[in-house]
């Protein structure tokens, strides 16, 4: 169980509480792209991801539109899951493996247990808690105040590369928004000369 060791909780648990875990715990692994779960599931675990990353995401009504509200990483804890399961709701966002993952099913009753009576599990989940919420602040600010054609030219930019391999859909996920509305505002940055779009990656001009 040396995975375990990724989440920061782990080396402060006494040797017989690192047992209850291990013995509560069901691994679970999954391939790039493979449905998690879909937003209105039942939830009975909640995911520990020891390697790999997770994207959660909301869809409209209909399942023609989505939009990405954060990812999880290696070494923490699916929040959203968390409250469902210790709520006794339904899970809000879908979830998508973006990469091979590694990871570990834990139920509600671990859960109850550890909150309770750890406080370095306390201090974890707080923590992941903030975090999220600063990343889900920092995106609707961007929509909010910042237009998408820079949004999508910072993007770009981060990668320090000419080519660049990603499709629109992709791309409209790690914007927040649709394909079709990034894909609009694609065409119009090639038709100023400022990237090149080609199937499956773009070329940066500028």
């Amino acid at each position: 169980m040396k995975q375990l060791e990724i989440f920061p909780f782990f080396k402060h648990l006494k040797p017989h509480e690192k047992e209850e875990l291990i013995a509560l715990l069901r691994p679970l692994h999954a391939k790039k792209g493979e449905i998690i779960h879909y937003q209105g599931d039942p939830c009975d675990n909640s995911l520990l991801l020891c390697k790999g990353s997770v994207r959660l995401y909301s869809q409209a009504n209909d399942f023609s539109e989505e939009v990405t509200l954060y990812t999880l990483n290696a070494g923490e804890q699916c929040l959203s899951q968390v409250m469902s399961e210790l709520d006794n709701t339904t899970v809000i966002p879908s979830a998508v493996a973006q990469t091979d993952i590694e990871a570990y099913l834990v139920n509600k009753e671990a859960i109850e247990a550890f909150i309770s009576r750890i406080p370095e599990y306390q201090e974890f989940v707080v923590s992941i808690y903030a975090k999220k919420i600063a990343e889900l602040t920092t995106a609707l600010q961007n929509i909010k105040f910042k237009n998408l054609d820079d949004r999508i030219m910072d993007y770009l930019h981060q990668n320090e590369k000419k080519t660049i391999h990603i499709t629109h859909q992709d791309l409209a996920q790690q914007m927040h928004t649709s394909r079709s509305v990034v894909s609009r505002v694609l065409k119009k940055l090639e038709e100023k000369g400022v990237l090149k779009l080609h199937r499956g990656y773009i070329e940066i001009h500028i």
